[in-house]
């Protein structure tokens, strides 16, 4: 599961911010259902992050996807303008000197893991960069283990050197591998391709279990939920219940022999009852909620299935606030989410902060979210990123805000920030005739 993910000086965010999904000892709302203990560690099941249009949310999440890529496969990278990693924060002077960070904090296997990175740019280039810092560390309860410790060093003369010490009892295997790491690639990469145990292991839960995905782009994805339908029974039995249960009117889904998906709907007599079976063509008929719905309906299923972290960037895109709603409750239901899988996503509707459910613990209603699983991204005088949840945001009394109250109207409203200040819009119509 993941525990924090932290960035600094990468696109909008200059200072490091941090993402925490470790839930907060002093929130105790809806904690059986909303969080799950791994390692130790107490970590709730999903997130959702509000903010205004150009605040950084997307960001975040294209920092995670851009040390994903990097992890896996920093060795044999083309470094092309196309695809870029280092991208310090540009709208202040001396950020392109300084490094760029990411970490993330997770678990896995029952263990408890810290690893990042951090790399500056060279010949002012952002194609061109070096491996400045890079880290391992388990955290056994109160303890820090370092697996390895990378630093680049500079001498009196002006020369660099990488310096990877590496601990031999933690890592036996990784030992002899330091000089076979290129000051641009990541000793992680190295290791986990020479088949050192943990960054081989770490690597491929990353890979596997670490995904995020356009909730703008879905059509990106239709064809692997295509291919699950296809190929995959058990899958396409997951994949229909969910979009059948979302109350689309679609019965059932097939693939024809041209490869098309056809939807099943049920045909109705003069009396409204059903006396057969309708066929469409899905991407011709169902409407663009549906198809969404579909498209990353493989995603859904597949991280609840296996336990995996799913991160989508506006998941409310084209949803419905009801069916929203549902998805969350999938991942915040034990039973639905045995696996403890994690949904992390960015939304503009404040639905989800208006809806409240009656809680036995606390004799009232309260909004179905807990505060540290609801976080705010907006941009500050000088345009850099901030992130803050709603645990942690104070009004001007310095008082916290309670978990009855109105989240949705105070957000709207502006109390907690994330929102836009326009100024007046005004379109002109000139008529020259």
């Amino acid at each position: 599961m993941l525990i924090q993910f932290s960035v600094e000086n990468f696109r909008s965010f200059k200072d490091r911010q941090t993402l925490y999904l470790n839930a907060v000892k002093t929130c105790k709302e809806w904690q059986d259902d909303n969080t799950a203990i791994d390692a130790g560690v107490r970590i709730v099941r999903s997130a959702v992050i509000y903010g205004a249009n150009a605040s950084g949310k997307t960001n975040l999440f294209i920092a995670l996807l851009r040390m994903k890529a990097f992890m896996l496969a920093s060795v044999g990278f083309d470094k092309k303008s196309t695809y870029l990693f280092c991208e310090p924060f540009a709208l202040s002077k001396g950020m392109d000197k300084k490094p760029v960070l990411f970490e993330l904090e997770f678990t896995h296997d029952a263990r408890h893991y810290l690893y990042g990175f951090s790399m500056c740019m060279t010949n002012n280039s952002l194609e061109s960069y070096e491996i400045v810092k890079e880290w391992l560390i388990e955290v056994k309860k109160t303890k820090k283990v370092p697996y390895f410790l990378r630093e680049r060093r500079v001498d009196d003369a002006g020369n660099p050197s990488d310096v990877i010490n590496v601990d031999g009892k933690m890592m036996p295997q990784g030992l002899g591998l330091e000089q076979r790491t290129r000051p641009d690639s990541l000793f992680f990469t190295v290791a986990a391709q020479f088949a050192e145990p943990t960054c081989q292991a770490i690597s491929e839960y990353i890979g596997k279990a670490f995904n995020v995905y356009s909730g703008i782009e879905h059509q990106a994805f239709v064809g692997i939920s295509k291919n699950k339908l296809a190929t995959d029974v058990v899958m396409a039995g997951k994949i229909k219940k969910l979009v059948s249960e979302a109350d689309t009117g679609v019965k059932d889904l097939t693939i024809d022999a041209n490869g098309n998906i056809i939807s099943h709907h049920s045909f109705y007599d003069e009396m409204g009852d059903v006396v057969g079976q309708m066929n469409f063509s899905f991407d011709y008929m169902e409407s663009l909620g549906t198809r969404k719905l579909f498209d990353i309906s493989c995603f859904l299923v597949e991280a609840l299935q296996d336990g995996h972290v799913l991160m989508i960037d506006e998941l409310d895109a084209k949803l419905h606030p009801l069916i929203v709603r549902r998805i969350i409750e999938l991942f915040n239901n034990p039973t639905t989410n045995p696996k403890n899988a994690q949904l992390i996503f960015n939304a503009q509707s404040p639905d989800l902060l208006g809806y409240k459910v009656y809680s036995e613990a606390k004799g009232k209603k309260i909004t179905r979210l807990r505060r540290d699983q609801i976080y705010f991204v907006e941009k500050d005088n000088q345009e850099s990123s901030k992130i803050f949840s709603l645990i942690e945001f104070k009004k001007d009394s310095g008082l916290r805000t309670r978990n009855d109250a109105s989240y949705d109207k105070d957000y709207l409203s502006g109390v907690y920030g994330g929102i836009p200040f326009p100024k007046e819009m005004v379109a002109e119509a000139t008529n020259n005739g």
